[in-house]
């Protein structure tokens, strides 16, 4: 619709991460292959197929199924069991950075990435925009930016 603008609020990254005793456990994985064996978490979807979906290096693309130890619509208890040691789990990285810096939890394979979120705000052309609906965009996109500096 030509009278709809829309603009970018965050570009929202994903990785797996687990906990140091996982790792110490199960070992560095050195390729995604590796991951199938490992004890996953997985976010209830309407699907029953659960995969993580790598790119790496050099535009290489990876699928690993895995038989999830835990499925939730909550990704708080993902991120906790994953600190538990229960799982491997595929989080927003802003969701972990606390964890990440105390060393409770540890991304695993760096140089793949799943896909990136892109999170949009859809509005009418700017002509017949609300100050309070601008304010609201205005300040969304403020938030998320300054979540990924901290």
């Amino acid at each position: 619709d030509s009278d709809l603008v829309m603009r970018v609020l965050a570009d929202r990254g994903h990785r797996l991460f687990a906990s140091p005793d996982l790792i110490a456990r199960m070992g560095i994985p050195s390729a995604p292959a590796e991951l199938s064996h490992w004890p996953g978490l997985s976010l209830a979807s309407g699907k029953h197929i659960h995969r993580w979906e790598l790119y790496g290096p050099q535009g290489a693309r990876a699928e690993v199924h895995f038989t999830p130890r835990m499925i939730t619509t909550d990704m708080l208890a993902l991120r906790e069991a994953a600190m538990a040691g229960v799982g491997l789990v595929q989080l927003p990285v802003l969701m972990v950075k606390e964890q990440l810096a105390a060393g409770e939890l540890v991304a695993v394979l760096e140089e793949w990435e799943p896909r990136r979120e892109v999170i949009h705000a859809v509005f009418p052309s700017r002509r017949g925009l609300l100050p309070s609906v601008r304010a609201l965009v205005d300040f969304l996109t403020e938030e998320y930016a300054r979540m990924v500096e901290e």
